[in-house]
């Protein structure tokens, strides 16, 4: 009983510290609001999905201390400058189908199921900052020490925080698809412009180091 009293602890010990993090709105939050108010709630429920599964990836990783490869200054340099190219390219071309053009090529493989092609896009996003797994490191590390985990209460802290991601995505994809069931299409049109425009800032934020 103890035991599994102390794993549901770090289910929920992880699960508020991810639901705090997702307060801090960043790119791919906007991404699965944008993509509901334009696609639907289940496109975004794809990107959510998305998401989840790469930040899970990260953190096992995190989990296997892959970050410090990621410390590496040049390694660093690489990903910031990659990950903001990725962020810029996304960014410009939300801003572009606001107006009906798309700056990536059709790719017949998700014709058939577009929300497929939303899927991977959303994952391509979040791997372009791969530096998370540096955060989700110090995260960890920071837990076992602190709370004295072992390997099997670090990992249901970690389910915790992807649980969190989940769920917090999902409401967002929610609230996406009602702002988009009531605002004219010109509307949606000026909404996409500024979720691409505020991506790109975000991408030319990952060119400034942290100090």
């Amino acid at each position: 009983v103890t035991v599994r009293f102390r794993g549901n602890c770090m289910f929920l010990k992880g699960f508020t510290f991810g639901l705090i993090l997702q307060f801090a709105v960043g790119p791919i939050c906007l991404f699965v609001f944008n993509t509901a108010g334009t696609h639907g709630f289940s496109a975004a429920s794809w990107a959510s999905a998305a998401v989840t599964a790469v930040d899970g990836l990260f953190i096992l990783l995190a989990g296997f201390g892959i970050c410090s490869f990621l410390q590496n200054p040049r390694v660093e340099k690489f990903v910031r400058i990659s990950g903001a190219m990725v962020l810029t390219l996304f960014g410009l071309d939300i801003i572009l189908s606001a107006f009906g053009v798309s700056f990536f090529p059709a790719v017949r493989l998700f014709e058939a199921n577009p929300n497929q092609g939303i899927f991977w896009k959303a994952a391509v996003m979040t791997v372009s900052n791969p530096l998370t797994i540096i955060f989700w490191g110090g995260v960890l590390s920071a837990n076992i020490v602190n709370e004295n985990m072992n390997t099997r209460q670090l990992g249901v802290f970690g389910l915790g925080c992807i649980a969190a991601t989940f769920i917090f995505l999902h409401l967002v994809a929610l609230a996406g698809t009602v702002v988009g069931t009531f605002l004219p299409q010109t509307a949606l049109a000026a909404l996409n412009v500024c979720v691409g425009a505020f991506i790109i800032f975000f991408g030319f934020k990952m060119l400034t180091p942290k100090k």
